[in-house]
């Protein structure tokens, strides 16, 4: 193929490399609402698109042997596009179909990516070699022309990749980039076909580029007022049940959608059931808020940041890391007159629900920063005299903000007396303890007292049940319970507003943990993952 029809055939080229990898890039979000967003799905995704990359080569290698037609790249990339297409309208029941087998962590996000992004990833993949033998000349040329082909394919996914992540998915939702990006290869096809002189085929594509993006607008979500769907409600949301485990909150089995949006880093969800408005990230609710009572902790563990205070009663400031919809900074800020707050949040989008939705006040006291929590304190000398940390997911954890490194780094931001008051969610004992046990073991690393309080009202607690655990560390010695209930009675008798930390305090478990079965958490070592879902 030479001359003028040589060109549409590296633009096809180009515009399925980027196709492709786009789509792996939205397939995360694709995923996130039932799987979450933990390394078992971008392995499963990235493992999937390479094997399709395998089978697709060989595929298209072989089929153009046979037909060397560029009818057949019509096909294959047509194909391919319609497969992109199929994903929105495709993927709510076939993860629900996985959600309700659960094979387990590692094959759920497997199955779905084998399942919804195979198919795309083997037709997009046999473009190429179609290609280079369309445009193959003569043996003298072959090798020149893969190369030239194959590069500007990759060069296609690199753009692709960027503009995916740093462009498209923040601005639109992720079924109708799918419908957009299936558009856009669908005309690029148009191109060729017309430049054949393939007026069939070319009026066949034309339509399908235009009812592709009918569709692309048609399954938009409005960004609110809608009724979320029961089933992705329902879907194992890790923040209140994990494979059965027992549930730590009861999360909304129905509710109304007051926003949503698909952010740098979650797919966001604003939900109002019953007078009390949720925040979920992905598969996960993160925080709730009565609409009546906007500073009431909704769920117990909130209140339990006020650790911090109890351990360091002098305490004259705070940062926490992560904000969700702010409800323990506020209650904080707002118990607590004289105290200053500062919060490190890495979505910006978070803050700005946070604030919107979720009465987060604007207050020289009570100061926000975007930024990962791991490089702002790098960034800043500043000590603290307490730093909470609640910016664990229950379905993947950064690890960086895990590791023995990282809590070095916290204690140096330490005022002296500094107190360490972490949230994350599992058992103190059993199988669904591995990941607290570990956490627990790092903390010990740097820290000489590290106290355990799990959140729970109940007499008939057992250690074995899977909920949120706050761990406190610090170097002074931890006090005996007694005094921190009188140190707490008497900061509520100075701030009355202040909530009664009396269950949480005697909650504190003094028993010695386990530690043999769990590795210390090291910025080379940290398979957070592994330990919170297997």
């Amino acid at each position: 193929m030479r001359g003028p029809a040589a060109r549409p055939v590296e633009i096809v080229v180009f515009v399925a490399g980027a196709t492709l990898l786009g789509v792996e890039i939205a397939a995360s979000r694709v995923l996130a609402p039932f799987f979450g967003n933990s390394l078992f799905v971008w392995g499963a995704l990235i493992g999937v698109v390479l094997a399709g990359l395998a089978v697709g080569y060989w595929l298209g290698g072989a089929l153009v042997d046979r037909f060397p037609t560029v009818r057949l790249l019509l096909g294959v990339a047509g194909a391919g596009a319609f497969a992109v297409l199929a994903i929105p309208l495709l993927d709510g029941p076939v993860l629900r179909a996985i959600v309700s087998w659960d094979p387990g962590p590692r094959a759920d996000p497997v199955l779905a990516s084998v399942a919804l992004f195979g198919p795309t990833s083997v037709l997009l993949a046999a473009v190429v070699p179609v290609a280079v033998r369309l445009r193959t000349v003569s043996v003298e040329d072959a090798g020149r022309t893969a190369g030239r082909l194959f590069a500007l394919s990759t060069i296609g996914s690199i753009v692709g990749t960027f503009l995916t992540a740093f462009w498209l998915i923040p601005e639109l939702g992720t079924d109708q980039l799918l419908g957009l990006v299936a558009a856009t290869l669908f005309a690029t096809i148009t191109l060729l076909a017309v430049s054949q002189r393939l007026v069939v085929a070319g009026a066949v594509l034309l339509a399908a580029a235009a009812g592709a993006v009918v569709v692309a607008f048609a399954i938009a979500p409005p960004t609110s007022g809608g009724e979320l769907d029961r089933v992705a409600l329902q879907n194992w949301s890790p923040s209140y049940r994990i494979r059965g485990r027992p549930a730590a909150s009861p999360a909304p089995t129905t509710g109304k959608v007051v926003y949503r949006k698909d952010t740098e880093y979650h797919r966001l969800y604003v939900i109002d059931e019953d007078g009390t408005r949720h925040l979920r990230f992905d598969s996960s609710y993160q925080s709730a808020m009565e609409l009546a009572h906007p500073y009431k902790a909704v769920f117990d563990y909130t209140n339990y940041f006020d650790l911090g205070l109890a351990y360091h009663p002098r305490a004259r400031n705070v940062l926490f890391i992560g904000l969700g919809a702010g409800s323990a900074p506020k209650r904080m800020w707002r118990d607590f007159p004289a105290l200053d707050l500062e919060v490190v949040e890495i979505d910006p989008e978070v803050a700005r629900v946070a604030r919107r939705y979720f009465s987060f006040p604007r207050h020289p006291r009570l100061r926000v920063h975007v930024e990962d929590g791991r490089r702002f304190l790098t960034k800043n000398n500043r000590r603290w005299d307490v730093i909470a940390i609640d910016a664990f997911y229950s379905d993947a954890i950064p690890f960086h903000l895990t590791t023995h490194e990282f809590l070095e780094l916290v204690r140096d931001r330490l005022a002296p007396g500094g107190v360490v008051v972490t949230n994350v969610l599992g058992a103190v004992r059993g199988q669904s303890s591995k990941l607290v046990r570990a956490l627990y073991r790092t903390y010990r690393t740097v820290f000489p007292t590290v106290a355990l309080h799990p959140v729970h009202e109940q007499p008939e607690w057992e250690p074995t049940e899977y909920l949120n655990q706050i761990i406190v560390a610090t170097e002074r010695p931890a006090p005996a319970l007694s005094l921190l209930l009188e140190r707490w009675r008497e900061v509520r008798r100075r701030t009355p507003l202040a909530p009664d930390l009396t269950a949480a305090i005697r909650n504190r478990y003094d028993q010695p943990l386990p530690l043999g079965d769990v590795p210390t958490l090291t910025d080379d070592y940290a398979p957070t993952d592994a330990l919170l879902l297997d």
